[in-house]
């Protein structure tokens, strides 16, 4: 496998690149040398006033676009969350010599699992509200309760979270397309390059079982963290930079 020190780092649903919080400098720190460049998917973040796609393969289009390090020419390794990461397997998929490695975390797919599953039901009536009350405190608390379980971690990342998404509120209409995006999409057979699966038992959004089935698929063995939620880079940064390696 090549070596590069270059990283795109891919968020997922209704999460802008400012939802890494301190994960990308406790990433500069583990790796002194590496280039990270953050890409908000269109609808999300600082790109909040776009339309977000309906398909995975369209986010890889535009997203390929905004890349630094793809205009450079140079390969580049993924790290990506969820949604985040369906677009980088389709990424690596359609661009195989450009994608060195891909890291995924906490993703699933409809060829592999179903969808109470890939969005578990106790999520469903805490989602509606928080969409029904257009208010960033309620939305940043009821999206960090259901993807993290680490209180204390929660409590240091909130303030810088919240800050952002009050700056770069997400459109519901955004987040129901990227929703549809990611209940069409669907793993290939194969694995299409080098890939690190990441998940956890303790993920109470996306049901753990969908990171299992996809090493199944692929002959994978995933790295699963025994207690983390969802957003396993808030909940246990340093557990994710070990498993980079």
């Amino acid at each position: 496998m090549q070596k590069t020190n270059k990283w795109i780092l891919l968020r997922g649903l209704a999460r802008g690149k400012g939802h890494w919080g301190s994960f990308p400098e406790e990433m500069q720190k583990f790796f002194p040398d590496a280039q990270i460049e953050m890409i908000d998917l269109p609808g999300n973040g600082e790109r909040n006033s776009e339309q977000s796609p309906l398909s995975v393969p369209e986010y890889v289009k535009d997203m390929r676009a905004q890349s630094q390090f793809v205009k450079e020419g140079e390969p580049y390794q993924i790290l990506a969350v969820s949604l985040g990461a369906m677009i980088a397997v389709q990424w690596m998929k359609e661009h195989p010599a450009e994608v060195i490695k891909a890291h995924l975390i906490c993703t699933s797919s409809a060829s592999t699992s179903p969808f109470y599953h890939r969005y578990q039901l106790p999520n469903y009536l805490p989602t509606l509200r928080m969409f029904a009350q257009p208010n960033p405190e309620i939305y940043e608390q009821t999206i960090l309760k259901m993807t993290t379980n680490d209180l204390n971690r929660r409590a240091l990342e909130y303030p810088r979270l919240l800050n952002y998404s009050k700056r770069f509120p997400e459109k519901r209409g955004n987040v129901l397309r990227q929703l549809i995006a990611a209940s069409r999409f669907q793993i290939p057979e194969k694995a299409p390059g080098v890939i690190n699966l990441m998940g956890s038992f303790g993920d109470r959004l996306v049901s753990p079982r969908c990171t299992l089935s996809l090493g199944k698929r692929w002959g994978i063995e995933p790295h699963m963290h025994n207690a983390a939620g969802h957003d396993v880079p808030i909940d246990d940064p340093r557990w994710v930079l070990e498993h980079l390696l």
